[in-house]
């Protein structure tokens, strides 16, 4: 069963109901890391818990492309709303296997950083009952889920060859 999400752009997480935020570094360049954030096949080897993600539309990709992501057996369709190399890199959940959200905007943003690349990742919602239910929780736990990709993100592209992830996955 699939549950309808209001399509949101950008401006969304500055008027969401439900925003938060977390930080981190990565010891890599930044169009490393926005390689590998736009690149679906690495999700499963650095995000906690995710199992698969694909594009659902042909290359190349940009704002308008379409993801699916298995994160720990749920399935979210979303619809990529920036696309900015290497610095932005947003998307629009239009729907999920669960009744998460009525509205939800997802972004990376990637700055310099001295050891690497700072990441801030921006989750905006307007929660249905199941994350209005864990939201005390939420706050606790989105910092460190974050923090723990981002740690697995550094490791996995210290293991990955140089030129092995393609181009701005496109």
């Amino acid at each position: 069963m699939w549950f309808e999400m209001r399509k949101e752009d950008l401006g969304f997480r500055d008027r969401a109901p439900v925003v938060h935020v977390a930080e981190a570094e990565v010891p890599a360049a930044r169009v490393v890391v926005f390689m590998a954030l736009v690149e679906p096949a690495s999700w499963k080897h650095w995000f906690p818990n995710v199992r698969g993600v694909s594009y659902a539309t042909p290359a190349p990709h940009g704002v308008g492309t379409v993801r699916e992501a298995n994160f720990s057996g749920t399935h979210w369709i979303e619809e990529m709303i920036a696309w900015d190399e290497p610095a932005r890199w947003a998307w629009t959940v239009t729907r999920a296997s669960v009744p998460f959200a009525k509205a939800q905007v997802e972004s990376f943003e990637l700055t310099e950083a001295t050891g690497g690349t700072r990441v801030r990742w921006t989750l905006a919602l307007e929660p249905r009952l199941l994350a209005r239910l864990g939201s005390p929780l939420a706050a606790r736990t989105i910092p460190r889920l974050f923090r723990r990709a981002m740690e697995n993100l550094g490791a996995y592209l210290n293991r990955v060859p140089a030129g092995a992830l393609p181009p701005g996955g496109r």
